[in-house]
Parts: structure tokens; C-alpha cells; sequence
């Protein structure tokens, strides 16, 4: 009896039934891994139906794609708008990539209509093309650094935001590459008969196979749920700039003294009265103010409408000199634009050095030099320069300096920090303090230098 037990117990049946539940377990293990690879591409699939996407497939990179930027005709090659160094994995590739093209808006000539400063979309495409023509020739050529060397010739940042916006990477995940198995199965055969040594090799097969195949998938649904996530990132991103879905958001446009001048309604509804009122009373072209006027009235309200802060509004609003600046302001008083535009009375060298623009928190500020480094957020010590004087920029009365200081940027007043993160490293720039504000009941003038963020 005894006999017979131990051979039926060590039976190949035997055997088989007991490999069974553990061997089971890992083949449900990796099908699970299938199944949720599968739930996560057809939750995407699902939510680009839901978002009105496009077949990107019948999108060509040698697509030539007619424009109207902002009512300015523009010609692009699909190409450079979504491939190369800076551009690839943009809120501006994703726009052009072919996944959105049955959401994007048409005017009346069935031109792409892209509701953005047209001078900052042409500074963006002549990079573009810079870099293109540089790399043709075998030189090193990055279109963030073509952009950042026009940005220190326009020392006012007047294209920082569209720059920033459209040329912001959407894909920050990690890489795709999958995760390595943990380690091999090490199932020790000594000590046993020769006949076993093939089932302890088998099994360790079996193991060795499921732990690759189960770290492959494991990869593979990262990858998944990156793309998912990555694909909220995109819509979110671009769902501003396309037609919505309900289709009621037109385009509104005007011609002054021979442009044309375009946005959408959902950036016309931003507009006070009496520059919304305007639009509805412009059936016939405008011939007394200078076109730029009216251009950059509309694309303070184009950043309202997409969330830009105060200073990337106001910069918009100011001019090159003070003679520009108090045309600006006339026509702005007139459309009921706040330009919030001050002339100072400091004794700098140039018309431009005496105005400064109005920050939320009720000082005045104006960029001295620009700075190329990143800005500080409120929880970052930075390290800075200032000097002080209560009776005007390198005034007589001067009242405080200090060189190289390291300040916790939250530790300070609320005013200072809204200047202070809109700095960049390097930059120099001047703030007035309105007596209001301060407890001496004087106007201060003040200098600051952000040497580095720490």
C-alpha cells in the first residue's frame, strides 16, 4: 500500500497537478499585465474620440500648411513646426502634428486660423527655419538659443510668453525603456539525482522566461499610462487653440489702415466694453490708429484669456520710447485699455529708461538688462544686489546697498516677491515704491541685480 501511495504521489500526473496552480498563476499574472496594456491605449483611444482627434496618418511631414496668425497670412512646412531640437514634443508640435487638424480653426479662405501674436509666431518660424539652414550646413543650431539670442535684443521680452507657451515641452515623462528583472531564478540542483537535474533546469526556464516577460510588460503598461497622462498634458494645451466642439467660438477680425487684425470671440469676450463694443462696430476699416495699437490691445486680452501673468500682460502694453508710449496711451484711454504705463522723472540717459510699468501689488518696475537664467519660485533662496535712495535712480539720497545678499524669497514682503519671480538670473531691474506703501510715506527707488537662485 505504501508502495503504491508513493508512486502515485510522485506519479507524472501527480506531479503536473501540483506544478499546475503556481505555473496557472503566472500565465493569469502576465494576462492581467495584457489586459491592463490593452485598457489603458483604449481608455486614450477613447478620450482622442472624445476630444474630436484626427487620423494623424493622413498628416504628411511635407504638408505645406496655409496660415492666419492672429489675421496675418503666414506659409509653414508641417516639418518644421513639429520636428527638430526645441520644437519636437511642443504644445507648437502638437498643434501641427496631424492628431488635431479636424479640430483646428478655418477662416473664410479655409486658412489654419491660430489665435497668436503674429510678430512673436514669426520670430518662432524664423528660428525655425535659422536653425534649419545652419544645420544644412553642418553647424550646430538650436532653436531655443536663436530665440534666447533674440530675446537679449529685445531686452523687454515682448515675445517671452508666446516663446514660452508654444515651445514648453508637453512629454516630461521618463524614458520608455522598460524595467530589468529582478535578479535570475537560482533553484540549486545538488545534492539530487541526475534525473532531476532536467525538471530543476526546466522550471528554472519557466521562471527565468516569466520574470523577463512579466518586467517587459511591465514596461510596456509605464508606457501606457505615461502616454495617457501625456495625452491630458496635450489636450489641456491645445483644446485653447482649437474650435471647440460645440463650433461656438468664431472669429472676429478687422482691417486697420490696410491689416488685418483677427482673434476669437472667446478672446473678444475677454475685452472691456469699449473694446468689445468696438468690434461689433468695425464692419468698415479703421483708418486713424496705427495698427500695432490695436494689435497689442488684442494680445494683452489673448494672454488674459490663456492665464498669462501680470507682467507677460503688461509688457505687451509698453512701447519703445516715451513718445510711443503717450500715443499708446492716448489710443488705449480711448478703447478703455488700464496700459497702467508710468512716466518717471529720473535723469537716465534715454526716453526709455523713464518708463515703468504697474505691478498688481501697486509698484512700478522696469528691466534695466535682461537676464537669461530661469526665475525663482517663492519657496527658493535667491542671491541678489540693491541700492536704495529715497530721491531718484543714482540719486543723492541714497538709503541702502548691499551686495551679494541671500534671502529666502517667501521671507520677504508680498510686493518684493511678485518682483523677485518675475526676474530672471542676470537681470537688472529698477523698482519704484509709492509712498502709499511704504511707512515713510515717500517714494523709494530702488535697484535690484538677481545674481542667482541657490
Amino acid at each position: 500500500m505504501d508502495a503504491d501511495l508513493a508512486a502515485r504521489k510522485f506519479s507524472a500526473i501527480a506531479i503536473l497537478d501540483r506544478l499546475h496552480v503556481p505555473v496557472t498563476a503566472i500565465g493569469d499574472a502576465i494576462g492581467q499585465l495584457h489586459a491592463q496594456i490593452r485598457q489603458a491605449d483604449d481608455a486614450a483611444h477613447r478620450e482622442r474620440q472624445k476630444h474630436g482627434a484626427s487620423d494623424p496618418s493622413s498628416a504628411s511631414p511635407d504638408d505645406e500648411l496655409t496660415l492666419s496668425v492672429g489675421g496675418v497670412e503666414c506659409h509653414v512646412s508641417r516639418k518644421h513646426m513639429t520636428e527638430g531640437d526645441s520644437v519636437e514634443g511642443t504644445l507648437l508640435a502638437a498643434l501641427f502634428s496631424g492628431c488635431w487638424d479636424g479640430r483646428l480653426r478655418k477662416d473664410d479662405k479655409q486658412r489654419i486660423f491660430v489665435d497668436v501674436c503674429p510678430e512673436a509666431f514669426k520670430a518662432i518660424h524664423k528660428a525655425i527655419l535659422d536653425a534649419v539652414t545652419l544645420r544644412s550646413a553642418g553647424r550646430a543650431a538650436s532653436v531655443g538659443h536663436l530665440l534666447h539670442e533674440a530675446t537679449k535684443r529685445d531686452y523687454r521680452g515682448l515675445h517671452d510668453f508666446w516663446v514660452k507657451l508654444l515651445l514648453s515641452p508637453l512629454d516630461k515623462a521618463a524614458s520608455d525603456a522598460p524595467p530589468t528583472a529582478d535578479g535570475e531564478p537560482n533553484i540549486s540542483a545538488e545534492s539530487l539525482p541526475a534525473h532531476s537535474g532536467s525538471l530543476v533546469s526546466a522550471v528554472e526556464a519557466i521562471v527565468r522566461a516569466a520574470n523577463t516577460e512579466t518586467a517587459r510588460l511591465e514596461g510596456q503598461l509605464e508606457a501606457a499610462k505615461r502616454r495617457y497622462t501625456n495625452l491630458d498634458n496635450e489636450i489641456k494645451a491645445v483644446t485653447p487653440f482649437l474650435a471647440p466642439l460645440s463650433g461656438e467660438d468664431p472669429i472676429r477680425s478687422v482691417r486697420v489702415c490696410g491689416h488685418a487684425i483677427a482673434t476669437t470671440q472667446s478672446t473678444v469676450d475677454e475685452m472691456n466694453d469699449k473694446l468689445n463694443n468696438r468690434f461689433d462696430m468695425w464692419p468698415r476699416p479703421v483708418e486713424v490708429v496705427q495698427p500695432d495699437h490695436i494689435g497689442r490691445m488684442v494680445d494683452h486680452y489673448r494672454r488674459k484669456r490663456l492665464g498669462a501673468s501680470a507682467a507677460d500682460m503688461a509688457v505687451v502694453l509698453t512701447m519703445a520710447s516715451e513718445t510711443e508710449q503717450v500715443a499708446f496711451n492716448i489710443n488705449a484711454a480711448m478703447y478703455g485699455v488700464e496700459t497702467d504705463i508710468v512716466i518717471s522723472d529720473t535723469s537716465g540717459d534715454g526716453l526709455t529708461q523713464r518708463m515703468f510699468v504697474r505691478l498688481p501689488s501697486g509698484v512700478f518696475h522696469q528691466v534695466v538688462q535682461h537676464g537669461s537664467g530661469p526665475k525663482p519660485t517663492r519657496g527658493q533662496r535667491v542671491k541678489y544686489d540693491f541700492i536704495q535712495w529715497r530721491d531718484d535712480f543714482d540719486g543723492q539720497d541714497k538709503i541702502g546697498e548691499d551686495r551679494g545678499r541671500v534671502l529666502c524669497v517667501s521671507g520677504f514682503a508680498e510686493w518684493w516677491q511678485e518682483v523677485v519671480t518675475d526676474m530672471r538670473v542676470g537681470e537688472v531691474r529698477r523698482v519704484i515704491k509709492p509712498g502709499r506703501l511704504s511707512s515713510t510715506g515717500k517714494d523709494l527707488y530702488i535697484e535690484y541685480r538677481l545674481l542667482a537662485i541657490l
